[in-house]
Formats: structure tokens, sequence, C-alpha cells
């Protein structure tokens, strides 16, 4: 142990010697939020939940002690408040105007703020001896294993130079909150991971990665973004985007969950790789955990309608895999002479068809395999609200 860990825990044992044994971690409830047309706006956001939570233990641990100190508490737990945080998760996600809001459950590693806090010379206060209380229920744990490739360099949730908020991981830890598990981190330091084949790891080394962590289950995603291409007939720019999921137990070794999806994304260059794994992992998440509806497309101005021919709409975030299956079954339909995109905006891609009927384009858009939808004719358009898309292979 050296000198300096020594002084510390000395400290430590002097300054709270008449406190009661303080738990290692404890769970604050707060709130963040930054502006949503930022490109990092949900790590801001985070980064505002991690200091209110923090800046409430201090308080809990230190109380007015701490104002002595309020420069230095400010520098240097405050503002790194990421240091403390033992683990957190999202329990509501929004957008109210132009802003991305958040809540979240945030886990302090008291121990190691107290230490800090002595360190700065704050003076911590003895806590209150713990009253009778029920016993807390503890969710099951998820280690979340999660890797992006083909939008820059590979970006993971693990390894050397683990991203602790990577693109598209808020969908997946909403995911686990909503089938009943709390994000727990770990699997940092090590290899950096590469980006070869579809998940980031094996079975083995997910579930070994999770029984280091201590979590019940691992979860295991791959997201890979393909190359982009212009959109025929507009200005736009589509990249492709696969994603496929693996819930492994720990204990057991079983995979529980075995999810893929193949969707696209849309629109400017600039933020079209960042859009399509956002996209991706959004559909994933519904597709493993459920229950969750998706995000009403936004479009800029009238719904998307052909100049000429019969208008297919298609809705939702795996419009653009079912407008091209749809298109290569109404190209092999009887009558049908031509077919052209008339439009994308946000989750929304649209057909101009000539040569066939309303009524006989939508039963074509009904019959079409590989996806699953609600199909109904709306004022002369048909309008397909697409609820998944099929994994790849799938029969």
């Amino acid at each position: 142990m050296s000198l300096r860990a020594v002084v510390t825990l000395a400290a430590i044992t002097a300054v709270a010697a008449p406190t009661v044994a303080r738990a290692d971690a404890v769970t604050y409830q707060a709130a963040g939020s930054a502006p949503a047309a930022d490109a990092d706006a949900r790590t801001r956001a985070l980064d505002a939940a991690f200091a209110s939570a923090v800046t409430e233990a201090v308080a809990d641990l230190a109380g007015k002690a701490a104002r002595t100190q309020a420069a230095a508490v400010d520098r240097e737990i405050v503002r790194r408040a990421r240091r403390f945080v033992a683990s957190f998760a999202v329990s509501r996600e929004q957008t109210v105007g132009a802003e991305l809001q958040l809540e979240v459950a945030v886990k302090i590693d008291r121990d190691k703020l107290a230490a800090r806090l002595v360190e700065l010379g704050v003076e911590l206060r003895a806590l209150p001896p713990p009253v009778d209380a029920p016993p807390t229920v503890t969710l099951p744990s998820a280690l979340v294993l999660y890797r992006v490739t083909g939008a820059g360099p590979v970006v993971a949730t693990f390894g050397d130079g683990a991203a602790i908020d990577a693109p598209g991981q808020g969908a997946l830890t909403a995911g686990l909150a909503r089938a009943g598990y709390r994000t727990t981190v770990g699997a940092a330091g090590g290899p950096a991971p590469d980006d070869d084949g579809e998940l980031p790891l094996d079975d083995v080394s997910a579930r070994a990665l999770a029984a280091e962590a201590r979590a019940d289950v691992a979860l295991v995603v791959g997201v890979a973004v393909g190359a982009p291409g212009m959109v025929r007939g507009t200005p736009l720019v589509a990249a492709p985007v696969r994603a496929w999921l693996r819930v492994v137990d720990t204990a057991s070794g079983k995979v529980t969950i075995d999810a893929a999806v193949a969707t696209a994304a849309w629109g400017d260059r600039s933020e079209l790789e960042r859009r399509a794994v956002d996209a991706a992992a959004a559909a994933i998440a519904r597709r493993a955990f459920g229950t969750a509806a998706p995000p009403a497309a936004t479009v800029t101005g009238p719904p998307l309608v052909a100049r000429a021919g019969t208008t297919v709409r298609f809705v939702g975030v795996g419009a653009w895999q079912a407008a091209a299956l749809v298109r290569i079954d109404l190209t092999a339909s009887p009558g049908v002479t031509a077919i052209h995109y008339a439009g994308v905006a946000s989750d929304v891609v649209a057909l101009a068809v000539d040569g066939s009927t309303v009524d006989k384009i939508a039963a074509v858009a009904r019959a079409t395999p590989g996806f699953a939808a609600k199909t109904r004719v709306e004022d002369g358009v048909v309008v397909v609200r697409v609820k998944s898309i099929d994994a790849p292979g799938a029969e």
C-alpha cells in the first residue's frame, strides 16, 4: 500500500470514526437535460444528472462542511461526477420542446466519494443510525456489451477505451428497464474490440465478462452500418444498417433472447451514420424487449404524396426495408408499368406506382412477407404502418 493511501485511509478513519458504517453505493434519483439539437445531447443530459446525484451525495456525507471547500468540491467532484458513478439506469427519456430530458437512477460509490472529500479537506458528518425498513427489491442486472461498426472508428462499451454512452446505447438501456433489468458497468480495460463478425463477443466470452462484473445476464449487441448511397429520385443519401442482439444468462449460459433487424436511415450526410445507429438500436430494443411504441414519424410539410400515380406511404422505423420488399413484389405484379421513390422524410418512405388500382396495390403490400404492418387505404393513399421487420433469414 502506498504512503498516500495509508495517509488517506488514516484520515478517513479519524474523521469518520463516530459514524456508522456506510453502504458501498447508494442510488439517487436525478434529472438531467440538454438541447435536443446537440449531437451529444444524451451524454450532456446524463452528465447533468450525474452532477445532480453526486451533489446530493456530497450533502449527505458532509452537509454544510462542504461549503468550506466549495470551489474544490465543484472542480474535483461535481464536474467529474462520472468518476463516482457505480452504475445508472435511465427510467424516463423524453423530448419537450427543444430539450431532451432524462430521469436517471444513479448509483454513487460513496466510499470513493468520501475518500475524495477527505483528501480535499472536507470534514464528514456522522450519519444517523439506520432505521428498520422493509427489504428493498433488487432488480436483476445486465452488463451491456455493445459495439458499433461502419460509422467511423469502432465504438464499444467494453475493452480498452470503452465508451460510457455509445450512440444508440440509450435505447438499449431503456429496453432493459422495460424488461425489468438494471444496467451495470464493467468490462473496462483489455484489448480494444475489433470489427469482425455480427456480434462483438461469443457467448462464452460474454458470460465470463458478466460474471466478472457480477451481472445476472450479458446483453450482447452488434450494430453494423453499411455504405451509404443516393436515394433514386431524391437528393438524399441513405445508409443501410443491421443489428444483432443476444441475452446470455450468466449462471446457466443459456441464451434467453436472440434477435436481429435490418433497417436504414436517410438524410444529410453529416448525421447519417449516427441516425442509422440510433434507428437500428431502437429497432432491436423494441424487437427484443417489446412494449414500447415506436415514436411517431415527423414529416416536414404535408404527408408525402406522389405527383402522379398511386402513392404507397410506409411509416415507421422499418419503413425503408418494407418499401424495398413491397417494391420488388409490385414490380412483378400484373399491370404495374412503373415504380419510383416519391420522397423520404424522417421515418417515412413514399413510392409512386403507375398502372394499377389502389385496392390491388394495397393487396400486394398486405401479402408481401418480411415485415409486420397495418395497411389501409386513406384518402386514396396506401398507408403501410410498419410494426417490425423480420430477422434476416427468417421464414
